[in-house]
């Protein structure tokens, strides 16, 4: 029996649930194809600390060998002998790390590391207003389930105007740029005023503040709010570039 890994070119996934996705839609769309000169490179380096054992004799710690032969375009998929997981995740981790590649556990449906144990940044372009909550639902969902208190940022790059959130002790704590930060054509009129205080914020220097006590309960509800504000009160369209950290703090 052999554990599985993933490991991919591409923008850092958002949440470990949008890692799982893009690992799916990789696996289901490609088509055949050469390794590319990343993935190519990533199993030199694997091949450098345990090399193939053909014979299948040896200690080697892959599942099937070649490796390369595990590889397709920008993705290889590959097992690891059950035995051999520890060590192989470790250094699985920390060679894609230097390579600025994508590292994902199946298994566990994680990144490695997993998306709350570490900083993460990511850009990418907002999608339509109907798509936002479930990338938004996945990132906060996973920070009230993490261990330590997480924390996210979402920044619109062009003008700096950011959303950001807590998650601490089950609470969910949603904070919004407020007007004193703002060049003054950034800053809400009185009918945005009046829309941010329908949607539960309350003015609190130097943000927007609005806490869900049950963070769990009130997730899909901080998700809609979240986009609403981005999308309506904003007025930030679809492609528009954003920016997204997330981390422990």
């Amino acid at each position: 029996m052999s554990y599985e890994l993933a490991v991919w070119e591409g923008p850092p996934p958002l949440s470990n649930a949008h890692a799982a996705s893009e690992c799916q839609r990789l696996l289901t769309t490609g088509s055949p194809q050469q390794a590319s000169p990343a993935i190519h490179g990533f199993v030199d380096a694997l091949l450098a600390v345990h090399p193939d054992d053909p014979t299948g004799q040896g200690d080697g710690p892959w599942g099937s060998v070649p490796l390369l032969e595990n590889a397709e375009g920008p993705m290889l998929y590959f097992g690891v002998r059950a035995e051999r997981v520890d060590e192989v995740l470790e250094l699985v981790e920390i060679t894609a790390a230097e390579m600025n590649l994508v590292a994902f556990d199946p298994q566990l449906s994680q990144l490695l590391p997993s998306a709350t144990s570490i900083p993460r940044t990511a850009d990418f372009e907002l999608p339509a207003a109907a798509e936002l909550p479930l990338h938004l639902n996945a990132i906060m969902g996973e920070a009230l389930a993490a261990r330590s208190t997480m924390a996210g940022i979402l920044e619109h790059v062009e003008t700096g105007f950011y959303v950001q959130w807590m998650a601490a002790d089950g609470a969910l704590i949603l904070e919004v740029q407020g007007e004193q930060r703002l060049a003054p054509g950034l800053r809400l009129p009185a009918e945005g005023c009046d829309r941010m205080e329908s949607l539960g914020f309350v003015a609190a220097d130097p943000n927007w503040r609005l806490e869900f006590g049950d963070g769990p309960a009130g997730l899909g509800d901080a998700a809609r709010i979240l986009t609403d504000v981005v999308t309506t009160v904003r007025h930030l369209g679809v492609g528009t570039a954003m920016a997204l950290q997330t981390f422990p703090v």
